[in-house]
């Protein structure tokens, strides 16, 4: 019974990464046949997000279903598919270095976390330069630190990130809300650019 129940599981598991992929085919095939400009760049980035939830199952699923999950090494492994997707796409192959400590998460959280990182590191792609820095620490104060940051432009002074109708950002606020994080927004790396900090327990 276990094993017929694995093997359920597996094949679920395998239509659901294939209706991921062709959801995110037919929103790829309607981008570009849109001679809207603006409806063209949010099919694309529908499908973006579509193709991360495939990477991030399929990620965690590379863990044999553990119930807790090395965050660094998943966060190592979500990035370099991150760097293979921006250069498939010949928008440039952008450095990502992924920094700090180990921790062992459930894997309840790193789904969440996954997607906040992948916001972010989209973010960073599309608005700033050079190098992209991704940095999980130990947190006195809330536990542990998610940060994300690169050179480029500065946040504009009293940027609210509650005010904002970014979907990118609405998103982020909302996972960080799912798992009682704080979300903090500063300058980047030697006061470079700019950096957004999770803080979560």
């Amino acid at each position: 019974l276990i094993q017929q129940l694995e093997v359920l599981s597996k094949e679920s598991d395998h239509r659901l990464l294939n209706d991921l992929q062709m959801i995110v085919s037919l929103l790829s095939l309607q981008s570009r046949a849109s001679e809207n400009a603006e409806t063209a760049s949010q099919l694309t980035a529908a499908a973006d997000r579509i193709a991360m939830i495939g990477r991030i199952h399929r990620r965690l699923h590379s863990f044999d279903g553990a119930a807790i999950v090395a965050f660094k090494k998943f966060l190592d492994d979500l990035c370099s598919d991150f760097s293979s997707l921006v250069s498939s796409g010949r928008r440039g192959e952008r450095d990502i270095a992924v920094e700090g400590v180990e921790i062992e998460l459930p894997a309840v959280t790193c789904r969440p976390l996954g997607f906040i990182a992948n916001e972010l590191i989209t973010n960073a792609a599309k608005y700033g330069k050079g190098r992209i820095i991704v940095r999980l620490e130990r947190n006195c104060g809330k536990g542990y630190a998610l940060s994300v940051s690169s050179d480029g432009s500065s946040l504009p002074e009293g940027f609210d990130p509650a005010a904002s109708t970014g979907m990118g950002m609405r998103i982020i606020r909302s996972f960080v809300k799912q798992i009682g994080g704080e979300l903090r927004i500063g300058p980047g790396d030697n006061n470079q650019g700019a950096g957004f900090t999770v803080l979560f327990s």
